[in-house]
């Protein structure tokens, strides 16, 4: 499952960082993968086998840095009082940049400063993807009932997202054919289901 994407949210309190372990399994019990948050606010990633696969620390003036497996900087991301977030390599080297204006227009750039991209959101809550050249790529929108729903640049359904009242979340494409599900019981044991309703992965936090 290395597609996974591992996130997990830090609470700083008065006397430090809430310590917490992220564990993925896939559908046989077996340990995909964890993460581990320090009481210093050190988020480490370990493999399956506990083997380290690379960490991110963030200092008191907010800088975030990745580290690979052998502690080795890769980049970082830092962010101004402006709210422009600027990603660097392991030197240091602007890689790209993260602006939003007072319309609330995101704007994406590479390292020379050229737009990669942008999105806006207008007034009835539709999110719209723009390339480089101001061209659509796709939207977004969300339902008075939480259904989400993804276009492409010509407006066709290239997928929904919606949540029943039990809290299970279902992911379909733009046919409407289920492609997995997802579910948290009372314990916040988070479970990854295919479309025949196989599990995939967990996911625990403790």
């Amino acid at each position: 499952m290395k597609n996974i994407t591992l996130a997990i949210c830090l609470a700083a309190a008065a006397v430090g960082y809430a310590e917490s372990t992220t564990t993925y399994r896939d559908g046989s019990g077996r340990v995909i993968s964890t993460t581990v948050v320090d009481r210093n606010g050190k988020t480490t990633y370990r493999d399956g086998q506990g083997r380290i696969q690379g960490s991110q620390t963030t200092d008191r003036s907010g800088k975030t840095t990745y580290r690979d497996a052998l502690g080795r900087v890769q980049g970082s991301q830092t962010t101004d009082s402006r709210g422009k977030t600027t990603y660097r390599d392991a030197s240091g080297r602007v890689q790209g940049t993260v602006t939003t204006d007072s319309s609330g227009k995101t704007t994406y750039r590479d390292g020379q400063g050229r737009i990669q991209g942008s999105q806006t959101t207008d007034r009835s809550g539709k999110t719209t993807y723009r390339d480089a050249l101001g061209r659509v790529q796709g939207s977004q929108t969300t339902d008075s009932r939480g259904k989400t729903t993804y276009r492409d640049a010509s407006g066709r359904v290239q997928g929904t997202v919606t949540t029943d009242s039990s809290g299970k979340t279902t992911y379909r494409d733009g046919m409407g054919r289920v492609q997995g599900s997802q579910t948290t019981d009372r314990s916040g044991k988070t479970t990854y289901r295919d479309a025949q309703g196989r599990v995939i992965w967990t996911k625990t936090v403790k």
